[in-house]
């Protein structure tokens, strides 16, 4: 019997949610996407990395860094990311 994996929401909230997760697509040839710099120490770097990879591969990639590693992106940058990209990449560490 498969084992049930849970993923939990990494925002800040009291409890967390369940949600259910967003197909990925079959094909991403063409799509855009958006890499988010989380501020931390080194994202930078990594996400320089992930970009020229992807651009080699003929994919748009779009830049998005948020203000601080402390607290949620702004709005503004995610409605943009909504607006200009298919696909999100996320810089993490720790």
């Amino acid at each position: 019997m498969a084992e049930i994996t849970y993923l939990r929401d990494p925002t800040n909230e009291a409890m967390a949610s369940m949600r259910k997760s967003i197909p990925m697509p079959d094909d991403i040839a063409g799509k855009t996407i958006a890499l988010l710099d989380i501020s931390k120490e080194r994202s930078m770097e990594f996400l320089d990395h992930i970009e020229a990879q992807f651009s080699d591969d003929g994919f748009t990639v779009k830049r998005f860094r948020k203000a601080t590693m402390s607290k949620p992106a702004a709005t503004e940058i995610i409605q943009a990311i909504i607006q200009e990209a298919d696909l999100v990449v996320e810089s993490l560490a720790d």
